[in-house]
């Protein structure tokens, strides 16, 4: 897996009760991967430290065009995702997850039509990130790799920061809010983290796997896409290599 060529900031619901931490240890996660039930086929993580799927063979299909590949990759990813947060979940949680909203594959949105919704709730534009070249990072709750890598893109956030160089968003797919709010606040990422409820914004952008990373440039155009974990050194690479960012 590596990179190939080609931003509403968090917020909190205001008098929301913080549930009680869920323990996303790697103990637990080992857990997850040795149940003998079989696992989804497109599991858009598959075991911890750093494993993903990739599909990125399927792209060179002569009969169907990238667009309609990608989006029904998303698809089948969001419903295998929302199968194993059902069969996972605490029994004395006491929860229910919401269902998960999919995108027909005609409804895919172009990088203009895209929408994300902050914690609050607010649609913004994803077009609202061009003046800036911006990082992307797709990610979720049930994702062991994406929690792994998180802490590594906070740091490099800290050192960017400051400079004006680059943005950072972060995208929870299909999670439920409580979970990915809390694994925001768990990591200690402070850049902006949203939702993209529904995949859309993964499917607008091409990613097929989490996590999936997109470096824009300032036009909003896709110069980087990296599916799977990175690491901050890794990280630092791809934005001086792609973007020309002085770290």
């Amino acid at each position: 897996m590596g990179s190939s060529r080609g931003r509403g900031p968090r917020h909190g619901r205001a008098g929301a009760t913080a549930a009680a931490p869920r323990d996303r240890s790697p103990r637990r996660a080992g857990r997850a991967t040795t149940d003998p039930r079989p696992a989804p086929r497109w599991l858009p993580t598959c075991g911890a430290g750093g494993g993903s799927v990739t599909v990125s063979a399927v792209a060179e299909s002569p009969r169907l065009p990238w667009r309609t590949i990608a989006a029904s990759t998303v698809l089948a990813l969001l419903a295998a995702a929302a199968t194993v947060v059902l069969l996972a979940d605490d029994a004395d949680d006491g929860e229910v997850p919401p269902p998960v909203t999919l995108v027909p594959v005609d409804d895919v949105p172009t990088f203009d039509e895209a929408t994300y919704t902050t914690f609050d709730g607010d649609e913004v534009p994803l077009s609202t990130v061009r003046g800036t070249p911006t990082v992307v990072n797709f990610f979720a709750s049930y994702c062991v790799p994406c929690i792994t890598e998180m802490p590594a893109f906070e740091e490099v956030y800290q050192g960017v920061r400051d400079g004006g160089q680059v943005a950072f968003l972060g995208l929870a797919v299909s999670d439920r809010q409580d979970d990915a709010q809390e694994l925001v606040e768990e990591t200690g990422v402070t850049y902006p983290t949203a939702e993209d409820e529904d995949g859309s914004v993964i499917a607008a952008l091409e990613g097929v796997v989490l996590p999936t990373t997109v470096l824009l440039d300032a036009d909003g155009e896709v110069v980087s896409r990296h599916a799977g974990e990175l690491s901050a050194d890794e990280l630092r690479s791809l934005l001086a290599e792609e973007l020309g960012v002085d770290l």
